[in-house]
């Protein structure tokens, strides 16, 4: 069998060499007899001395040599070697005719310094490569929360949608729980705004003569509807983004666009959770039900269409706004100061997130309005939203000021609404 390279070993069999005693330098003794003259092999000596080469230069470790001593390179003075290897490196044996020169090879050893101990990242330093985010194209999105790192591999997305998608759900459930024990009082005196068009000093009273029993009444469907709704908001966008972007070739501003339309739509799904809870914030139903079970029973006579009643304004507003939040909510960020810690990162979601909802939610105002009215009906005509728009329009004087009445209050209730779930839905990102 052939020797492969660097076997010095077979280099000794595949060229042997007489048993020769070596005359010894002056002063010296007779050497030993090399074993089967490998030592005195010309190819051995050669291969040594690139070994000795390559191997000089792997992290500054001493060479060795076929035996495991040290290579005569790491000496340092020419005469060791002569003194060590007198047939290799020209001695008193140089004349032997299977002897051949050999310069010391290799650089000086070098000294491998200590390095610094490197701090832990904290979860806002660290890469966003499983976010929400690890299926971006080369690209930095619009409609990007964070950065993240782009990936190049459409399978290497597909087949990471599943194992990236749970948490944003699992974020934003937690985000709108959250956002709902705080918000809900404002949200039942905005109410009482929208559909008798009082003032908000009234509607305060008339919660003040409900009494702090019934404050949070009416509690449970919007629990259950913002949970739910927000889970599929967050969640859903991000799979149909990864989803579009695989199967789609178009910009991504416009697959982002239609994951956002398409999630809004798909959370109207949800709309019977927002009618019952319509009907148990109007005092005038107190009397006919006082619970969710009991509303959802009462509705039940009337088929299932009256579960839907209000599906048009919910479609108009969750699509176009989905799209303008995921939008902007990046560049909105962008344009505020660069955090660098926790604190100033909750500050920046929280204003970010509080700006959009205010603004989204001053937008959509007059379609809240229709929605709420068709809502609060039980049984009856299914009357279409620009009939009851007119209605409503011809009730308050024909007047815009009186259409967007309580919208002051809605847009205080959605700074402190979108900044609990924006900052509370980053935070909990970033976190898992």
């Amino acid at each position: 069998m052939p020797p492969l390279p660097g076997d010095t070993e077979g280099l000794a069999d595949a060229f042997p060499q007489p048993r020769t005693e070596h005359p010894a330098p002056a002063g010296g003794e007779a050497r030993r007899p090399s074993a089967g003259g490998a030592r005195d092999n010309p190819c051995e000596t050669r291969y040594l001395a690139q070994e000795a080469g390559e191997r000089g230069t792997n992290q500054g470790r001493t060479p060795r040599s076929r035996e495991g001593e040290a290579h005569p390179a790491s000496s340092s003075s020419p005469h060791s070697l002569r003194e060590r290897h007198p047939v290799r490196h020209g001695g008193a044996a140089a004349s032997h005719p299977g002897a051949r020169t050999v310069e010391a090879a290799g650089p000086a050893r070098r000294r491998r310094l200590p390095s610094r101990p490197v701090p832990p990242l904290s979860p806002w330093q660290r890469p966003q490569g499983r976010r929400t985010e690890v299926y971006y194209s080369k690209k930095n999105s619009m409609m990007d929360s964070e950065s993240s790192a782009p990936k190049n591999s459409k399978e290497y997305l597909r087949n990471d949608v599943t194992a990236t998608s749970g948490k944003h759900y699992l974020c934003g459930y937690c985000a709108a729980f959250t956002n709902i024990a705080v918000t809900f009082p404002i949200q039942k005196v905005l109410f009482r705004q929208q559909l008798y068009g009082l003032k908000t000093k009234d509607a305060v009273h008339q919660l003040q003569k409900d009494g702090l029993r019934n404050l949070y009444r009416g509690i449970l469907p919007p629990l259950m509807q913002k949970t739910t709704t927000l889970a599929l908001m967050f969640g859903l966008y991000e799979d149909f983004s990864s989803l579009l972007h695989i199967h789609v070739s178009a910009p991504e501003l416009l697959t982002r666009s239609m994951a956002a339309v398409l999630a809004g739509t798909t959370e109207a799904l949800l709309t019977p959770f927002e009618r019952v809870q319509t009907l148990l914030q109007d005092y005038k139903h107190h009397d006919k039900f006082t619970n969710t079970y009991q509303a959802f029973k009462v509705l039940k006579v009337y088929g299932m269409r009256e579960y839907y009643r209000g599906l048009v304004p919910i479609l108009l507003r969750n699509g176009p706004s989905n799209a303008l939040f995921f939008g902007l909510r990046g560049p909105i960020k962008q344009c505020l100061p660069e955090a660098t810690s926790y604190s100033t990162h909750l500050v920046n979601d929280f204003i970010c997130g509080g700006l959009l909802g205010a603004m989204l939610g001053f937008l959509f105002f007059p379609v809240n309005v229709v929605k709420t009215r068709m809502q609060a009906q039980i049984g009856g005509e299914f009357q279409s939203f620009s009939k009851v728009f007119v209605k409503i329009w011809l009730e308050r004087d024909r007047k815009l000021n009186h259409l967007f009445r309580g919208a002051h209050l809605n847009y205080h209730r959605s700074v402190l609404s979108w900044g609990i779930i924006n900052a509370t839905y980053e935070f909990l990102l970033k976190l898992l």
